[in-house]
């Protein structure tokens, strides 16, 4: 009987707007400013919300929370 090592999936916490179709089996990406950022290939969409998204790649767990437009608009007239 060989042993396995378990290794825990770190979670990566994110705030943007997710790009959809989200689908299993590629990746997902979210949009942050004017940047793009893709995860790694989805092995599950945990929950959808309208605050967030929860996924689970192959090697992290995502929450991808809604950036609200009121704090956005607070930043840029700072």
């Amino acid at each position: 009987m060989r042993n396995r090592e378990i290794q825990a999936k770190q979670l990566v916490r994110a705030r943007g707007e997710v790009q959809f179709p989200i689908k299993v089996g590629e990746e997902a990406y979210y949009r942050q400013g004017n940047c793009l950022i893709w995860t790694d290939k989805v092995k599950r969409i945990l929950e959808i919300a309208a605050d967030y998204v929860r996924l689970e790649t192959t090697a992290y767990y995502y929450i991808i929370e809604k950036e609200r437009t009121e704090a956005a608009a607070l930043r840029l007239a700072a």
